[in-house]
Parts: C-alpha cells; structure tokens; sequence
C-alpha cells in the first residue's frame, strides 16, 4: 500500500514539475512554482503558499468556468536534515526526507475539504493535526514516529508559529496544546483483508457532543499522543503493541517517550 501511494506521490510532483516548466516557458510569474516546494539538505522550514487556486490567472485563465486549480493544494518534499512542513490550507502532498521532520497538515479546515497525504521518510518524525483540519494519512516509514492531535499556536493569518531554537532545529518547532485540546482519541487496528492496508485508524471526537470529527489513516506510525476524554491531560497509545490504548501520562514521561514531542506539546 505504502508503495502505491508513493508512486501517487511520484506522480503528483512529476505533474507540478511539467507545470512549473511549462509556466516558465511561457514567462508566467514566479509565484507559480510556489505550489511545488522543493528543498535541499539543511534544517529547513516549507510553507505552502496556498496560491493554487482559480484567483490564480496562471492556473484560472480569465473566462474560463470550470475550476482548473488544485484549490490551494500543495506539494512539500524536504532533503536531509530535521525540517519543518507547513501545508496550511488544501489537500497537500509532503514527503519528509533523512532527518527528524515535523509536519502539518493545517490548522483550519477552510471552504475546501482539506485531506493531507504526508510520509516522514527516514528517521523519528512527527505529524501534528489541529482541531479543524481534515481527515488526513500519515504514513511514517523507518524511525519513531509520532502522530500528535493538539491545538497549534499559530498568528493573525492562521500560520503556525515556531518556538525558539531546540536541539536539531535552529528555526523552531510548532507548539501544540494538547492538554486543552476540545477533543479525545481513539485507536482502532485494521483488520486484515480490508480495503485500506493501512495500520490503525485514530479518530477524533468532539468532547462537548461526543460526534466524530475526523479520522487519521496511520502506517509505519508507532506512537499517538493526544488528551483524555475528560480533557486536562495527555494520552498515550503505543501503537507497537497487540490491543494499544490511551493512557494517561506526565510531560516527564512524554519526554521520555519522544523528547522532539515533548518539546512541541504542553
């Protein structure tokens, strides 16, 4: 399954690559390369510019009727070192590369269904979703990986904020509050055959009315931290296990569960 999404992933980019080529053939604007974000090896942080959409004369000619955007989709792929990826708002595509990398999604659902696709690649990653963003897949390959639902901090225009430099990230990392989230989890492992060939399904309920919000499709993914059912505390689930649950835990024992988490989460 992993193998096959990649290749969608391939495909994905092999299209934005054509596209930003064929934009520069004809002289369009710099800020069409923006919806494919590529960056080499480094501690690097990439924000989608969310500019793939019908405001966007490049993509939108004027007088055309159907929409021919990505609706503000897309694509981030980092090279070695720990880095941050940023979606914002769309349905994004992000492969993490060698290095510790932290990604996000969103951190609003928008007028478009936000759907994210996102491999951590190589090395202890660690996916972060927020209380309205969209159903996602996080895919985490080799390492420890680490899926946390909290409330992100973010500024005026809904951009996540960096903390100040920690080890391995001189630029900061987002910052979630996990204890005062609006909502709990629940883990649930894939049987096989089923038609997804993913491992668990995490999902999110609201607190106040008990509906469920969103869904997290996880592979390759070995640990979940988000907050209990009652709300004040973090949960844990180690996904490594036969039957995973949520448990409660200390900020201490966060830290030693995944230090780079400790240091995103309150």
């Amino acid at each position: 399954m992993q193998l096959s999404i990649q290749r969608i992933v391939i495909a994905a980019l092999s299209a934005a690559v054509a596209s930003v080529l064929l934009a520069a053939m004809i002289g369009a604007p710099d800020r069409s390369e923006a919806a494919l974000l590529e960056r080499g090896d480094g501690a690097n942080v990439l924000i989608g510019e969310d500019d793939d959409n019908i405001d966007n004369p490049d993509i939108q000619p004027p007088g055309t009727v159907a929409n021919q955007s990505l609706n503000n989709t897309d694509v981030l792929s980092s090279a070695a070192g720990n880095d941050v990826l940023i979606g914002l708002l769309g349905s994004d595509v992000m492969q993490g590369g060698r290095g510790r990398d932290i990604e996000v999604g969103g951190t609003e659902q928008g007028s478009q269904p936000n759907s994210d696709i996102m491999f951590g690649g190589p090395d202890n990653d660690t996916n972060i979703w927020a209380p309205g963003d969209g159903s996602d897949a996080f895919l985490g390959a080799d390492g420890l990986d680490a899926l946390v639902f909290g409330v992100i901090d973010k500024d005026a225009n809904n951009v996540p904020t960096l903390s100040d430099p920690v080890p391995g990230f001189p630029k900061g990392v987002p910052t979630a509050n996990v204890t005062g989230s609006p909502g709990f989890c629940t883990v649930e492992r894939i049987e096989e055959p089923n038609s997804l060939n993913y491992d668990f399904l995490l999902r999110f309920f609201a607190r106040a009315s008990g509906a469920l919000l969103v869904t997290i499709r996880v592979e390759d993914t070995e640990q979940v931290f988000c907050t209990s059912q009652a709300g004040g505390a973090i949960t844990f689930a180690n996904l490594t296990q036969d039957n995973p649950d949520f448990d409660e835990v200390s900020l201490g024992e966060v830290r030693d569960l995944n230090p780079d988490v400790r240091r995103i989460i309150r």
